[in-house]
């Protein structure tokens, strides 16, 4: 598995489907991540979606970084994680950051492509003087009782609380709870 990137939309736009089939995925495998859009998906909306997000890079809100691995056979480059980094444009919180959106495929799962990408989000918001990262609401968030719960705290990431029936599931359209964590760097 090849490092974590940063995004870079002059480089890497021609992933963005890669990106949307990696969403996909996380959505309708049997995890049924609960990650902004609901069956039956339209990856014509998740592709705008994620254009209107490289937007943002582009403008300098917000960094993605990608988790990609190169197919042996074939030499192409796919990608297997995505998470983001949106930045808060206010004189009141120039040291925090939101993390949003992490996905990683679940054949790519505990193969440390979380890892990779949560350190390379560190170092890309240390760079910009963002020392308080926090899951971002609704953006990222987990499921109360699901393995996503896990992973933060493994990454040294603080819970905050939960909030009932926040989020729909995309298994059966029932409300789950969300639970949300935070992390300064230091």
């Amino acid at each position: 598995m090849d490092e974590a990137i940063l995004f870079n939309p002059k480089i890497h736009s021609h992933l963005i489907p890669s990106i949307v089939s990696v969403h996909v995925t996380c959505i309708t495998q049997p995890t049924h991540t609960i990650a902004t859009f609901l069956p039956p998906l339209d990856e014509t909306i998740m592709q705008k979606w994620w254009e209107d997000r490289v937007q943002e890079v582009v403008n300098g809100s917000r960094h993605i970084i990608l988790q990609t691995m190169t197919e042996p056979t074939t030499g192409k480059e796919e990608v297997v994680g995505v998470v983001m980094l949106d930045k808060p444009q206010t004189k009141t919180v120039p040291h925090t950051a939101w993390v949003e959106k992490l996905l990683v495929s679940p054949e790519w799962r505990r193969k440390g492509a979380t890892k990779r990408m949560m350190a390379k989000l560190e170092e890309v918001a240390r760079s910009e003087g963002r020392t308080l990262l926090v899951t971002r609401f609704p953006m990222l968030d987990a499921e109360k009782d699901s393995p996503a719960e896990l992973v933060y705290p493994n990454l040294g990431y603080i819970r905050v609380g939960e909030v009932p029936r926040y989020m729909i599931s995309p298994l059966d359209g029932s409300l789950k709870d969300a639970v949300f964590f935070y992390k300064e760097l230091k």
